[in-house]
């Protein structure tokens, strides 16, 4: 093990930022950053600190008992150039819409060892990293989950966060540089988390892009309000707890089509690629949650009695004195998620009806064009992380993350 603390960069300025870099913070033997590009949060954030004297977050047992862990990060700033300063890891936990501008931010300061973490990355993570790194991104490693560690709840900014519930297991890719790494990535994830979530890697980043979980947020969001009438009601549904039969089955749909695009890729004479990780969403949520939901008959069984989604409710906003759904939130689903599956889909040559059905649904209730015709050739198609984006245009580049005869 390579001597001094591990040090760590914490990217973002939510709920999330909160939980992973207190986490950190709290063990000894990581030195942590965190890097708020906005400046004014910076600043709240790094005046809470010297006021208090550090973090606390609260971690909710499975005993049902809740103990406080004090944490006392080294800095917040919204200076890049002092975040990362030779950090060992650099995470980002920002939401996906985030990513790119705090890769642009830390580009010029990143070194040639460097681990680029993200919690979560979702769908299109490594071709961003690789676009927006260029020529340095072959000496970088980087490692994409598919959900963050664990769901949590800002209690004061800059202060104290409270750590909910955590995933069972925790699923990332690891794309490896030829930069070497200080110390083992998945091995430092797992030494600041605990002993919860275990952090496993993927065969392939593919198996990460492809994972089925990409379709829970939006097929619920279709499910509840492809039919409605546009009309306010008095209050919020349930989101998973909520769930019908109909909408299980439109994600089991879905759920099958990634697997017929890793089935695709895995049995493709151009590529030699093996996905087969890729599981359907029953098989998925069982593992992640075991132990969590009362029944597993069935998807439906499992996602209307997962004990951590219980409260959980549509993202609703007012309108003519009631509720009506906030789609906004689509928009993250859509760009590094949705569009860039069906990206893959295309230049696998596998068909996806109901994907371009929940595609063609979401995009028009955010206002943005990706799916024309079947194709992506939509005016937004250069916000998302599909491969077209960057110019993949073959299995080969798909596979890999990046054009294979020139430069990003």
């Amino acid at each position: 093990m390579a001597s001094g603390p591990l040090k760590i960069c914490v990217c973002g300025g939510d709920n999330n930022t909160h939980l992973v870099a207190a986490f950190s913070a709290s063990n000894p033997e990581a030195e942590t950053r965190i890097l708020v590009l906005n400046e004014e949060e910076a600043t709240k954030w790094e005046n809470t600190l010297d006021k208090k004297g550090g973090m606390v977050l609260t971690i909710n047992e499975e005993s049902g008992t809740k103990r406080d862990v004090k944490a006392k990060p080294r800095l917040v700033t919204s200076n890049p150039k002092e975040a990362i300063n030779a950090s060992d890891l650099i995470i980002l936990t920002t939401s996906a819409l985030d990513h790119e501008k705090y890769l642009q931010a830390i580009e010029p300061f990143v070194n040639r060892n460097a681990v680029i973490i993200g919690l979560p990355g979702r769908p299109g993570f490594e071709y961003l990293c690789y676009k927006i790194l260029g020529s340095k991104a072959d000496l970088c490693t980087f490692l994409s989950f598919e959900e963050p560690s664990w769901t949590s709840k800002l209690i004061e900014f800059g202060y104290q966060v409270e750590a909910l519930s955590a995933m069972k297991v925790l699923v990332g890719s690891i794309v490896r540089g030829r930069g070497i790494c200080r110390r083992p990535p998945l091995m430092c994830l797992q030494m600041i988390h605990g002993s919860q979530p275990l952090f496993r890697p993927s065969r392939h980043f593919l198996e990460v892009t492809l994972s089925p979980n990409t379709f829970l947020r939006p097929v619920t969001i279709y499910g509840q309000w492809g039919k409605w009438d546009g009309k306010p009601v008095s209050e919020a549904p349930l989101f998973y707890h909520g769930i019908s039969q109909e909408t299980t089955e439109i994600l089991n749909v879905c759920s099958q089509e990634c697997l017929d695009i890793a089935q695709a890729l895995t049995t493709s004479e151009q590529v030699r690629v093996d996905v087969t990780g890729v599981q359907d969403l029953y098989q998925w949520c069982m593992e992640r949650f075991k132990g969590d939901y009362s029944s597993n008959a069935d998807l439906h069984s499992i996602l209307t009695t997962i004990k951590q989604f219980a409260d959980l409710r549509h993202v609703m906003k007012e309108a003519d004195g009631g509720l009506v759904p906030d789609f906004d939130c689509l928009i993250e689903d859509l760009e590094a998620g949705l569009v860039v599956i069906k990206g893959i889909a295309l230049i696998a040559e596998v068909q996806t009806p109901k994907t371009d059905e929940l595609i063609t649904w979401c995009q028009e209730k955010v206002g943005k064009q990706y799916l024309v015709n079947g194709e992506l050739t939509g005016s937004d198609v250069a916000a998302s992380r599909c491969p077209q984006r960057f110019g993949l245009s073959t299995l080969e580049a798909v596979v890999n993350g990046k054009l294979l005869d020139q430069e990003l």
